[in-house]
């Protein structure tokens, strides 16, 4: 299959440094937890993380700690806050350096390191190939396993300016790939591949629960709904379709709402209407 997909299926990491930024930030060397004292180190860690070993230059860092306004001493509190993450990587068992001086500025050490945002990339891009191609089914696991990365908001607690930037950028490419997957489950349906369909549409309606997320709540119970009603299946429809209107209402999303009352007027129609439920109906299998 592709170069992509072969390299994020080779099997578990053998990384002896793992970064998570899809979350609250951490590190770990070889499972053991890299202690990191406060804001300050999270902020330079997790820039440094994101250049993907790029240099980051000292003043990029200073405006990220400190803002418009930085102390006389803030480069020389950035060398001791460096010097402690070095630390802070031997103590967790790393003999080697980690942070790389560079002119101007500082690096991260990539080479043997296991990064949740560069594993999520590679999810993404090879469920976008594998949509592309027409491969639904594959496309969609790809994008669940990328979504799965996530342990809650993009640098979690760290703050500021600049990685909020970061965070939101982050987010951005988090609802891209949920839209996504969203949008596979639609078209296995609209395919009349009813047990992918649903299989995918759980997936997205796990994830987006596992996020707490009104609007992604809302968007797939609303779809859920519109699926059940479809298969004449009353009770789930109801469900689905309440728990979308709670949402949307909690979003303050007039459309949304109007969304929900046309598939409870359709769920209406569709239960005072003759014939049996169609979950009786041995339904399409996976092609």
């Amino acid at each position: 299959m592709r170069t992509t997909t072969a390299a994020i299926t080779a099997g578990p990491t053998t990384a002896a440094i793992a970064f998570t930024l899809l979350g609250p930030v951490t590190a770990t060397v070889r499972g053991r937890s890299v202690p990191l004292d406060g804001r300050r180190q999270r902020v330079v860690l997790s820039l440094l993380v994101l250049a993907h070993g790029r240099t980051v230059p000292l003043d990029d860092l200073v405006e990220a700690v400190w803002g418009d306004r930085p102390p006389l001493s803030a480069r020389t509190q950035l060398t001791l806050c460096v010097r402690a993450l070095r630390k802070a990587f031997r103590t967790a068992g790393h003999p080697g350096p980690v942070i790389l001086t560079a002119p101007r500025g500082y690096r991260l050490r990539t080479e043997c390191t296991d990064i949740d945002v560069r594993t999520f990339d590679a999810l993404v891009t090879a469920a976008d190939e594998a949509a592309a191609e027409g491969e639904q089914a594959e496309a969609g696991a790809r994008y669940a396993r990328a979504l799965d990365l996530w342990r809650g908001p993009a640098l979690e607690g760290v703050g500021g300016r600049v990685t909020e930037e970061r965070a939101a950028c982050l987010e951005e490419r988090r609802l891209a790939a949920y839209e996504a997957l969203l949008g596979i489950g639609e078209a296995q349906v609209a395919a009349g591949l009813f047990d992918e369909g649903e299989a995918t549409l759980l997936d997205a309606l796990r994830i987006a629960d596992g996020t707490g997320d009104p609007v992604l709540i809302a968007e797939v119970n609303l779809v859920l709904g519109g699926f059940c009603r479809m298969l004449r299946r009353t009770l789930r429809a109801e469900r689905h379709l309440a728990v979308a209107h709670r949402a949307f209402r909690r979003t303050g999303s007039v459309r949304g709402e109007a969304q929900v009352a046309v598939e409870m007027a359709l769920l209406a129609e569709t239960a005072a209407g003759p014939g049996d439920a169609l979950d009786l109906v041995p339904r399409q299998a996976g092609r």
